[in-house]
């Protein structure tokens, strides 16, 4: 595409305003939304709208101005100027699980009004709709407030390699897992059959919301009572537990960093995993595993397997200062075009054709088995708590990892605490 072309996806009215041939309400206006506050996520997910961002200055003549901050501040950031509404802010990049936080009192602008000024029907079809869900309140049905700009959900990560040497297939459950695990352990020197994570608080409740949920577990029961002390929720963690038995020594402090590092030097076999984690994987510099690693959708057991959605989204928030201008970059930015460079400097997508693209495939053998996960991938609880949530359920589940609590001992506590919690929600 060259670079003065407006993309074809765009509609006519849309390509005219970008363009500058249409008002957004007359002269003294356009003047005054010349420029834009990006707050973004200091990783590849945010360097990709970083340089969307610079596409756009250069492109349109709007002034951005790029605020990165790192994962842990980000949403405290974020949070202060939705409630102040101070306007620090015109377009946020959010991690799901925040939304249901960020949309409490009306802190984000709903982005169907918009959609409707210009004459557009809403979000086209091309998005999947495990992603555009997550950006309705209530999900799935309401409002949308959001578009899904990074579609992560969890892979399960293996060694085919060693699958074939011992006669395993990918494995359909998550006792066909432990099996392997036991396996591959016993067959191989300095080799662990499983990796996790298990540090306090984001990473272990990541690692075991799959487990739950395949041990037909709920964290909330119908009536949004705490239910992770039930025999299946029990028993999701108890298995947890066995698995550690295969598990490189002190997983019960790892996080990202420490599970790639055995997956890359070839001293694990198994993992949950994040696609952002794929390209190392296939990488000399960083991989003694080059071409051994498959990807698999998530393992099952009483239910089906289910991956936990990751997804980054952009919203505008209620203080935005310039919320025309920040709807014109939403469009622009989740545009296929668009999408497509991001994908190429490392995101997942969260539009179909994307994930199709011929060019794309080439680059990232992952993309079918990504896509077949994305579409069946589950959110987080949508609770506003969330964070507090996630923080008292981290806490007891790495404690029964590290032998401090028994699995029903941890899930009894961490049911009180969260029944605390949500107690607390207005």
């Amino acid at each position: 595409m060259k670079r003065n072309e407006i993309p074809f996806t765009v509609p006519i009215f849309f390509a005219l305003l970008l363009a500058g041939l249409l008002p957004l309400g007359g002269c003294q206006s356009r003047q005054a939304t010349a420029e834009l506050t990006i707050a973004v996520n200091a990783g590849v997910e945010g360097d990709a709208l970083k340089a969307a961002a610079a596409d756009y200055q250069e492109r349109f003549g709007v002034r951005m101005h790029v605020v990165e901050l790192p994962y842990a501040n980000l949403f405290e950031k974020q949070l202060v100027d939705l409630v102040s509404a101070t306007g620090a802010y015109d377009v946020i990049m959010l991690d799901d699980p925040w939304f249901p936080r960020y949309v409490e009192d009306d802190r984000l602008a709903p982005l169907e009004p918009m959609f409707e000024q210009r004459s557009l029907p809403g979000p086209d079809p091309d998005f999947l709709p495990a992603c555009l869900a997550i950006c309705r309140h209530p999900y799935q049905s309401g409002q949308l407030f959001a578009l899904p700009y990074v579609g992560n959900s969890q892979l399960f990560f293996y060694r085919r390699d060693l699958f074939d040497k011992y006669g395993l297939e990918a494995p359909a459950t998550w006792s066909e897992v432990l099996h392997a695990a036991r396996v591959i352990s016993e067959g191989e020197a300095e080799m662990y059959g499983y990796v996790m994570r298990a540090a306090q608080g984001n990473a272990v409740v990541a690692d075991f919301m799959p487990l739950l949920w395949a041990f037909g577990a709920e964290m909330f029961d119908p009536d949004g009572n705490p239910a992770v002390s039930s025999p299946q929720g029990v028993a999701a963690l108890e298995f947890m537990l066995e698995l550690g038995r295969f598990t490189p020594p002190g997983y019960a402090s790892f996080n990202a960093d420490e599970v790639n590092a055995h997956l890359l030097q070839g001293t694990a076999a198994m993992s949950i995993n994040w696609p952002a984690w794929i390209p190392a994987v296939d990488d000399p510099s960083k991989s003694r595993v080059i071409g051994k690693i498959a990807f698999a959708p998530m393992p099952g057991e009483k239910n089906s397997g289910v991956a936990e959605i990751g997804n980054w989204l952009l919203a505008i928030p209620r203080g935005s200062r310039n919320p025309e201008r920040a709807f014109d970059f939403l469009l622009w930015a989740t545009s296929a075009e668009q999408m497509k460079l991001s994908a190429a400097r490392g995101n997942p997508p969260t539009r179909l054709s994307v994930f199709q693209d011929s060019e794309l495939l080439e680059q990232y053998r992952s993309y079918p088995v990504q896509l077949e996960s994305l579409r069946s991938s589950r959110p987080r609880p949508r609770t506003p708590r969330w964070n507090e949530v996630e923080n008292a359920f981290g806490i007891y589940l790495s404690k029964a990892n590290t032998g401090e609590l028994s699995a029903a001992e941890a899930m009894q506590r961490a049911n009180a605490e969260i029944a605390k919690i949500v107690k607390r929600q207005p």
